[in-house]
């Protein structure tokens, strides 16, 4: 059972000579309060909309075809024509779009028009062709003109679609309109679009290389490499800088922090919100800090699990997880956090979890999380962990952990235990014992990990069962007669 506040004090206290973090703080309603204040900001900057003026079919038909059919200098004028005509052409546009009898290179022009227009409205029929248009061409097509129009409210729906995409184009031009205003999250399938499809079609793969090279250079990052590093790490060099978020992004996120309550539950709702907020920039951050103080449990555990799959763009979530460990509905999301966001500090917060009395959920999940942190001093405490008498899990976690801090040695015959045990994570076993192996360069380490790993089956190949359980047994055999030599040396 979980400890309650006043317990968990007591037992942090006693434990560590210290006093426990901070409660968390009042819970309330963070979200409704922030939404609240930004259709405020939103309502006082918006005004009084006019009323769009009438404009003729006819005349935005043509500028659909003047577009459409010139080039240069000479595509000014459409685009000109249009801004000057405003939200009165976008009704009309929208409808070009999706009209199925008309040339492609029409709707196409239809939707970069819909960009010179620029409104909400404008925006929204893009979005709307982004999302659900059935033509992948028509998608990429409204993508790019979303990155024409410039504006960065668009980012979590953008987000949201490239979780289901799969026409390689459209990703092409929904990273490049992400890119464009600082979110960097599309990389990740612009890549696997990179290694997975483009090298069976030449045009493809050098519009590819071209977007990553190009967006490379405008984020200031030397290569298309650094470029996904820096993202990735939460560019720890200030290399990407990004405006702050506009008012109307940070009301979207805000929507999206919403969805991952459990007001009305809906695991794919909550599933996609986890995607989209997690991907957005760093700035995201301090929101999902302030909702792990909501009145909603769901919106608290979500939000941390957002901050555990920002990884390390989320280490300055680190004392806002260290303070949400005395929180029992939260304690073991913010335990797993800290680890994947790399806040080296909370280490001895997280230590200190891994003794009896400890809720047995938080146990495993600070040990994993000391694991990944890597650093020395939470050695011994770990090591206490793969008695035989602690529960298989914990033991699991806490094996790992130690191979996780160079310790791999010293708990050798643990893993070969855990490798032949019943009901033993056996797959997280041989990663265990093969990353012990990969650590070490003697001869006796290094022979072995061949033999270990042609056991394994070829890339692309998914084994039976049966293969699965003989390659196991096999892997047992070939540690037991080598554990001796490995351990010696």
């Amino acid at each position: 059972m979980r400890l309650g506040l006043t317990a968990a004090a007591l037992v942090w206290t006693l434990a560590c000579g210290t006093e426990a973090p901070d409660p968390p703080t009042a819970h309330r309603q963070v979200v409704a309060e922030a939404l609240a204040e930004l259709d405020a900001l939103l309502a006082g900057e918006e005004g009084a909309r006019p009323t769009p003026a009438a404009v003729e079919p006819e005349h935005v038909s043509g500028l659909v075809g003047m577009l459409a059919h010139s080039s240069g200098r000479e595509r000014e004028l459409p685009l000109e024509e249009v801004r000057l005509l405003g939200a009165g052409a976008t009704p009309l546009l929208a409808a070009i779009a999706t009209e199925s009898g008309r040339a492609e290179v029409e709707r196409a022009a239809a939707c970069e028009l819909l960009a010179a227009v620029g409104d909400e409205a404008a925006l929204e029929q893009l979005l709307t062709l982004f999302e659900r248009a059935p033509e992948g061409w028509l998608r990429a097509n409204a993508a790019y003109a979303l990155e024409l129009a410039g504006s960065d409210w668009v980012v979590p729906r953008v987000i949201a679609r490239l979780k289901y995409e799969k026409h390689p184009e459209t990703i092409v031009w929904a990273t490049s309109c992400l890119s464009s205003v600082g979110n960097h999250s599309g990389l990740e399938g612009l890549w696997g679009v990179r290694n997975t499809l483009a090298g069976a079609d030449p045009a493809l793969l050098a519009l590819v290389d071209e977007r990553l090279v190009a967006l490379a250079a405008a984020a200031g990052a030397d290569d298309p490499d650094e470029h996904f590093r820096l993202w990735a790490t939460g560019d720890p060099s200030a290399r990407l800088v990004a405006a702050s978020p506009s008012p109307r992004l940070r009301r979207a996120a805000w929507e999206r922090i919403s969805h991952l309550s459990g007001e009305h539950f809906q695991l794919r709702g909550v599933d996609d919100a986890r995607f989209v907020l997690a991907r957005l920039g760093t700035w995201i951050v301090d929101p999902l800090c302030r909702a792990l103080s909501d009145r909603d449990p769901y919106i608290r555990v979500h939000a941390a699990q957002c901050l555990e799959r920002m990884g390390a763009r989320a280490v300055s979530a680190g004392p806002a997880l260290v303070t949400a460990l005395a929180d029992p509905g939260l304690a073991t999301e913010a335990a797993a956090a800290l680890g994947s966001v790399a806040y080296p500090a909370a280490e001895p917060a997280l230590r200190e979890l891994l003794g009896p009395g400890v809720d047995h959920e938080l146990r495993v999940a600070a040990a994993r999380s000391l694991g990944t942190l890597g650093l020395p001093a939470s050695t011994a405490a770990l090591e206490v962990l793969v008695d035989p008498a602690e529960p298989l899990d914990l033991r699991q976690a806490a094996a790992t952990a130690l191979v996780e801090l160079g310790a791999g040695d010293r708990i050798a015959t643990v893993l070969l235990a855990l490798l032949a045990e019943e009901g033993a994570d056996r797959a997280l076993a041989e990663a265990g014992v093969e990353a012990w192996l990969a650590s070490r360069s003697d001869g006796a380490a290094v022979s072995l990990l061949e033999r270990w790993r042609a056991l394994a089956p070829p890339p692309g190949i998914i084994p039976s069962s049966e293969q699965v359980l003989e390659r196991q047994r096999g892997r047992v055999e070939l540690l037991a007669e080598a554990l001796g030599e490995l351990v010696a040396n």
